[in-house]
């Protein structure tokens, strides 16, 4: 891919509305469910998290460190140390290199807006970020890093929509070098997925290239056979030399039926004494 194309993407980056609202996940260690535990925002000047309804409802949750499990929400113009330590310093020899995969320009490059771009992922951890998707005036918005590229070509026949699907590494990177900004991708649903029974996987011209994270793919698998027209876009494609976790980023858009939230029981709100 042209190091022009991945500039390119850095610009339509740069150009989105400022992402302030973001929804923290977290990986149980032993059932490996995502659990929605956290609010995290920041308004330009401060930063503040709160737990949600739900991080109190799970049994074995232990607070993160630094930030008590007590209905008080953190408010700093200093980003939680839990959270920074997801960051690069731009002192690093690779940053340029590292925020071009995240489609930002250096300059641009915030302690904040590296968690958005990058969903704050380090390797071996349970915590992950994502951007709250929006349903307003009759229209669902939600844009998401797709996870678990590296392993859909594992030799696995998966049903897709009816029919039978297996793709080769070389399959899913030629897909995936072809990609431009604003591409069209298929969103397809997976039968008896082990993992998660509402699985949908975004492919390219017949490809598979990843899943829909498990947080959304119930709200997504909904809009669809509800017979909502879904359309998913490129909203960033990096190279081969990035990590696999930040290679595609995707636009989703919807009409929003009457009454369609991707939560339901509440159980992203924050909680409060």
């Amino acid at each position: 891919m042209s190091s022009a194309h991945i500039t390119d993407c850095a610009q339509h980056a740069s150009l989105d509305a400022a992402v302030n609202d973001l929804l923290v996940l977290w990986q149980h260690p032993e059932s490996r469910q995502i659990h929605p535990i956290g609010r995290f925002s920041y308004d330009g000047e401060v930063f503040t998290f709160s737990y949600t309804r739900h991080a109190h409802n799970i049994p074995d949750f232990r607070p993160l460190p630094g930030l008590a499990l007590d209905g008080v929400a953190y408010q700093d113009t200093r980003m939680p140390t839990l959270f920074q330590q997801r960051t690069m310093s731009p002192s690093r020899p690779d940053f340029d290199a590292v925020m071009q995969h995240l489609g930002i320009a250096p300059r641009d490059a915030t302690p904040w807006e590296q968690i958005v771009h990058s969903g704050g992922h380090r390797a071996g951890d349970t915590l992950q970020f994502m951007e709250l998707p929006s349903v307003a005036a009759g229209h669902v918005h939600a844009r998401f890093l797709t996870n678990g590229i590296r392993h859909i070509p594992n030799g696995t026949t998966r049903i897709l929509n009816g029919a039978s699907f297996q793709v080769s590494t070389e399959e899913q990177e030629r897909a995936l070098g072809s990609l431009r900004f604003g591409d069209e991708l298929s969103l397809l649903l997976e039968s008896d997925n082990p993992k998660d029974p509402d699985a949908v996987v975004v492919a390219h011209s017949g490809v598979p290239l990843g899943w829909v994270p498990r947080i959304l793919s119930t709200g997504v698998r909904e809009l669809i056979e509800g017979g909502q027209h879904v359309r998913a876009t490129v909203h960033r494609i990096a190279d081969s030399s990035a990590p696999p976790h930040v290679r595609l980023v995707v636009d989703l858009d919807a009409e929003a039926p009457i009454g369609f939230t991707f939560d339901a029981s509440g159980n992203w709100e924050p909680y409060r004494i």
